[in-house]
């Protein structure tokens, strides 16, 4: 019996390391708006909001935003040459507890038991030496209960006519799009490149209708020892 529960130990061990290490899912949801042109060859200038002017972040995720627009062939000028402008907004909230329960897995019979050993005889004495090994089985026995911070992330893109800009005008804007995740991880560089990739997976995609994205997170690079 207690090789079998040793095993059972080995397998679930195995099982929650096998979880650890297991790349997460970004879900994402999408809702977009727009009157945008056919994308290829439209020309196009990445402008930060004020309190983006000069952030190192703001300069880190403008272009994975561009990296995308260069897929479907929209291409990156000075203000000047663009008919239009492209402003994205980021950002995470500071989180809220959420009470989960999870069911603990115990031991809750004994399914057989057999019986191996030899019988020695002296004589009119006879003298067994045998061991009983028992086959258990496993299932729920319990619950806990656990506590998560999860956290709101969100990503606006927002597509101008330049010219509205120039002129000081009411502003016209061709696109709006809008990607809403939730989790327990708030470390938004790492979250922010699959909430763009799932933006432009349909892109500039279906006015007024919203759908759901899942990206992997691709695994964190091992330091080399």
């Amino acid at each position: 019996m207690k090789k079998t529960i040793a095993y059972v130990s080995v397998l679930l061990a195995a099982f929650i390391s096998g979880c650890a290490t297991t790349n997460l899912p970004v879900e994402t949801s999408v809702s977009v708006f727009h009157a945008m042109p056919v994308p290829t060859g439209v020309k196009y200038t990445m402008l930060p909001y004020k309190e983006q002017e000069g952030g190192l972040e703001y300069r880190t995720y403008a272009q994975a935003v561009s990296d995308e627009f260069k897929k479907v062939g929209m291409i990156e000028v000075g203000p000047s040459e663009a008919a239009f402008a492209v402003f994205i907004r980021y950002g995470i909230d500071n989180g809220r507890e959420v009470i989960s329960s999870y069911p603990i897995i115990g031991q809750t019979g004994v399914a057989s038991s057999s019986t191996y050993g030899t019988a020695t005889r002296f004589g009119n004495t006879s003298t067994l030496n045998a061991t009983t090994v028992n086959t258990p089985t496993f299932g729920v026995v319990g619950s806990g209960s656990r506590s998560d911070t999860v956290y709101r992330r969100y990503l606006d893109l927002e597509i101008v006519e330049m010219s509205s800009l120039n002129a000081g005008t009411r502003i016209v804007k061709v696109y709006e799009g809008k990607a809403r995740s939730e989790g327990s991880l708030n470390q938004l560089p790492t979250i922010m490149p699959p909430m763009i990739q799932s933006i432009f997976k349909e892109f500039p995609g279906q006015s007024g209708k919203s759908r759901k994205h899942s990206i992997i997170l691709p695994p964190e690079p091992r330091a080399v020892k």
